[in-house]
C-alpha cells in the first residue's frame, strides 16, 4: 500500500496535525494578546508567519473567548481605505459565522464611522477582537492609504476592544522609513515583535521523526541526520528535503541507499537553490563577497552575521554563529562575485593579491 507522504507543505499549513514547535512563540503571543497589546510576528520567506497566524486563531476557536479574524493582505496591495474597511468587516463577519446585507470587494466602500460601528458592534461583553493581518508590506506599501488611515486602526486598538498580530519579513520600524506615507502614523508604536528564527536541531529532528512515524513509515536515526544535514533546521528546507527523503525511503528499514542519498540531495538541492538564490540577492555587494569567502561565520562581520541571522541563513549554536547547512555554504561558495576567481574551495582576490582554501587565508 502507498503511504501519503506527510512532508508536502510547500504554503501555510491549515491542519494543525502539521503544525510543530512554535510553542515559545505561542505562549508570548497569547499571553500579550491576552493583555491587550498588539504583536508584530517577522521572519524571512517561508519561516512559518502565516502558518502561526492560522494555529493562533486555531487555537481561539478552542477556548471561544476571543474572536481571531484572519485577513491576508497581499490581494488587496492597491485598494482604497473605504474599500479595506469593508473588507475587513466582511472578514469578520466571516470569522463569527454572520452573513453581511452587502458583498465586500474592491467596489464596496465603508466610511471610517461605520467602520468602526460595525467592528464595535460585532464584539461581545468581555470578548476582544484580534485582526491577523497578514502579508502587512502590502497594506504599508499601498498608495492609496495615508497616516489617518492606520491611526484609525490605532483608535481601536487603544479603545482596548481590538488588539492587531500583523505578519512581515521585515521589522514595522523598517517598513516606516521605507513608506514615507506611514510613517507618521503612531500605529506602529503599538506592537511587540516576535521574530520567528528556524527551529531547533532538537525541534526540526522531531518533525521528521514524527510525522513519518505517523505515516506508518519511521525514518532511522542517521535518515535523520542526513535530512537535516542537507535543510538545516529551517521548517521549510526541512520539509522539502524530508519530502524526498520519505519517497525515495526502504520503509522496512527507515533508510537509504547511498543511490537514494544522491538522488534525494539532487532533488533538494534543485528545489532549494531559487530560495538561496533569492535570499543571496537580498545582501549587498560586499557582504556576498564576504559570503562567499566563509568558510564559517566566525570571523565574519558582525553586520553580516545579523543580516544573514534575520534571512535565516544563520543560526547560533555552541561554537558561534554557523551558516545553516553545508549545502547553503556551498551554493554560497558557488556565486559569482565581481573580483573574485572561485574554483571551490580556492577563492582568489586578484585585485588584492589574496587566496583562500577552505574559507581560510
Amino acid at each position: 500500500m502507498q503511504r501519503t507522504n506527510p512532508f508536502y507543505h510547500r504554503g501555510p499549513i491549515h491542519d494543525a496535525r502539521f503544525f510543530r514547535d512554535r510553542s515559545e512563540e505561542i505562549a508570548q503571543a497569547r499571553q500579550l494578546l491576552s493583555l491587550g497589546q498588539s504583536i508584530a510576528i517577522v521572519g524571512p520567506r517561508r519561516i512559518g508567519k502565516s502558518s502561526l497566524l492560522l494555529h493562533l486563531a486555531r487555537l481561539a476557536g478552542r477556548d471561544d473567548r476571543d474572536c481571531y479574524v484572519y485577513f491576508d493582505c497581499e490581494a488587496w496591495a492597491g485598494a482604497a481605505p473605504e474599500a479595506l474597511h469593508a473588507l475587513l468587516v466582511e472578514a469578520l463577519a466571516g470569522a463569527q459565522g454572520r452573513s453581511l446585507a452587502f458583498s465586500a470587494d474592491s467596489s464596496h466602500v465603508l466610511p471610517y464611522r461605520e467602520f468602526r460601528s460595525a467592528v464595535r458592534a460585532a464584539i461581545t461583553p468581555g470578548q476582544r477582537l484580534i485582526f491577523l493581518l497578514d502579508e502587512f508590506e502590502s497594506l504599508s506599501a499601498n498608495p492609496h492609504l495615508d497616516a489617518g488611515f492606520f491611526s484609525g486602526l490605532r483608535a481601536l486598538a487603544t479603545a482596548g476592544e481590538v488588539a492587531f498580530v500583523t505578519a512581515s519579513a521585515r521589522s514595522l520600524g523598517w517598513l516606516t522609513f521605507a513608506e514615507p506615507s506611514a510613517l507618521s502614523s503612531p500605529f506602529f508604536n503599538i506592537f511587540t515583535q516576535i521574530r520567528l528564527k528556524p527551529f531547533s536541531d532538537d525541534a526540526a529532528a522531531a518533525l521528521v521523526r514524527d510525522l513519518a512515524a505517523e505515516a506508518g513509515a519511521p525514518m532511522a536515526d542517521n535518515t535523520v541526520s542526513f535530512v537535516l544535514e542537507l535543510a538545516g533546521s529551517h521548517p521549510f528546507f526541512v520539509q522539502m528535503a524530508a519530502y524526498y527523503a520519505f519517497a525515495h525511503l526502504d520503509a522496512a528499514r527507515g533508510e537509504l541507499s547511498p543511490a537514494a542519498r544522491r538522488e534525494v540531495r539532487a532533488e533538494f538541492v534543485a528545489q532549494a537553490e531559487p530560495h538561496w538564490r533569492y535570499a543571496w540577492l537580498e545582501l549587498a555587494p560586499a557582504e556576498r563577497k564576504a559570503l562567499a569567502l566563509a568558510g564559517d561565520m566566525a570571523p565574519a562581520e558582525p553586520s553580516l552575521v545579523r543580516h544573514l541571522r534575520e534571512l535565516a541563513l544563520v543560526v547560533d549554536t555552541a561554537g558561534g554563529p554557523a551558516l545553516l547547512s553545508p549545502e547553503v555554504r556551498a551554493f554560497f561558495a558557488r556565486q559569482p562575485v565581481d573580483g573574485l576567481w572561485q574554483l571551490p574551495p580556492l577563492a582568489i582576490d586578484g585585485a588584492a593579491r589574496r587566496v583562500w582554501l577552505d574559507g581560510r587565508e
